[in-house]
């Protein structure tokens, strides 16, 4: 759908060329309608820098207990992870895992990712042209993420697909299709089997030191974790980790072929790369999209919300205004990042943060290594259909010489 600049700003989250192109559209929410209303699909959404990151802080009126998909936002989850509950029952999960994802524990994987890499990568040498996502930046998360978790290594494909298909909708769908609820249903049993099989042999991984692992809970009773509470928590990890870091590594093959000097910049100086990186979540978030319920009357920009509504906080928007920063629709690997919004704020600060970071500076820096010099034509691009994820779904890269 294109929107007129003759007419009312509007922004659905289910039109796929709104999710192709969608920073004209955010533009005009943040200088028309700050706080957004739509009608059709019954939510509210915030874009400016300010006003998401205050609504991401507010955890009394802004709340994650009730859905934080705009498909799932009033209804009780069927097992909810720690993404979908409030402190102090959220703080409570994320203690238990929290020190797998420390950037002193992430820094020790960077060999395993630098070789997972280049096993990707080097074959892709000497090719004329190669799409990246099914080749490189699809496979290397899922590698890291459900080698951290245990899942042997020939599984990994249907983790892969079965994960995809969680956030998946077609265009104008506000619900998975049957073929994602079959796919979940894999995804499910899938869990709850690993699950089964490390309470009776453990290993050295992380769901059988999760469930080894002592919590106290908000009423102070020590115990651990039930079967539910550890499939939450490794759909959380393996969907979350999976989808976000395949985005953005595609993302940056897009957008340093459009930006052909800051490429440069980055093979001359590979350091640069961990600012890059920054510069990417803010300039092309993965993860644009959050959901949460208003559990209180609020006002906002001096409209009243109800409790019970569908709010919105368009977190890819917010990288993009002009009032936080400066020449906000370019992209400048040596930008000097105060913050962003792109992993979070608050409370729900991504978990695996420096995972991403740390994933999306080492594949970049492989990816550099091999390719200085390439081409991507964005017409070709195709996106992710999600409601909540964004980013190329496929992106032909054709290298040239310098």
């Amino acid at each position: 759908m294109t929107v007129s600049n003759n007419t009312a700003p509007y922004w659905d989250p289910y039109d796929n060329e709104l999710r192709r192109s969608p920073y004209e559209a955010w533009r005009r929410l943040r200088d028309e309608a700050p706080l957004y209303r739509n009608d059709r699909y019954d939510f509210y959404a915030v874009s400016r820098f300010d006003d998401v990151m205050a609504v991401s802080l507010d955890v009394e009126n802004f709340s994650s207990a009730k859905g934080i998909t705009l498909d799932s936002i009033g209804e009780e989850p069927q097992f909810a992870s720690m993404i979908e509950m409030d402190p102090p029952h959220h703080d409570v999960l994320r203690s238990v895992v929290a020190r797998w994802f420390t950037p002193k524990a992430m820094s020790r994987l960077e060999d395993r990712i630098r070789k997972l890499c280049a096993g990707y990568l080097d074959p892709l040498v000497g090719q004329s042209e190669f799409e990246i996502v099914d080749a490189f930046t699809a496979r290397l998360p899922v590698m890291v993420i459900s080698s951290l978790l245990g899942f042997p290594e020939e599984d990994h494909d249907n983790l892969r697909i079965w994960s995809d298909a969680q956030v998946h909708r077609d265009e104008g769908a506000q619900t998975r299709s049957a073929e994602a609820v079959e796919d979940s249903r894999r995804l499910q049993e899938y869990y709850w089997n690993v699950v089964q099989a490390r309470r009776q042999d453990p290993r050295d991984d992380m769901v059988s030191q999760l469930i080894q692992t002592d919590l106290t809970d908000v009423d102070g009773t020590v115990r651990r974790l039930g079967d539910i509470e550890l499939m939450a928590m490794m759909m959380l990890i393996n969907v979350a980790g999976n989808e976000t870091v395949a985005r953005l590594l595609a993302s940056a093959a897009l957008v340093l072929s459009q930006w052909p000097d800051q490429r440069r910049e980055l093979v001359e100086d590979p350091a640069l790369c961990v600012g890059a990186v920054e510069e990417l979540l803010r300039f092309e978030a993965p993860s644009p999209t959050q959901g949460r319920y208003v559990a209180h009357d609020v006002e906002l920009h001096g409209e009243a919300v109800p409790a019970g509504s569908k709010m919105l906080l368009l977190t890819g928007a917010a990288g993009r205004d002009e009032r936080h920063y400066e020449r906000a629709h370019e992209f400048d690997c040596t930008r000097r990042i105060d913050r962003h919004l792109s992993l979070g704020y608050g409370a729900h600060y991504c978990l695996g943060a420096a995972l991403a970071r740390l994933e999306g500076k080492v594949g970049l820096q492989e990816m550099l290594a091999r390719f200085p010099d390439f081409e991507v034509d964005p017409d070709e691009v195709t996106y992710v259909q999600t409601n909540t994820v964004r980013g190329p779904a496929t992106c032909v890269v054709k290298p040239t010489s310098s």
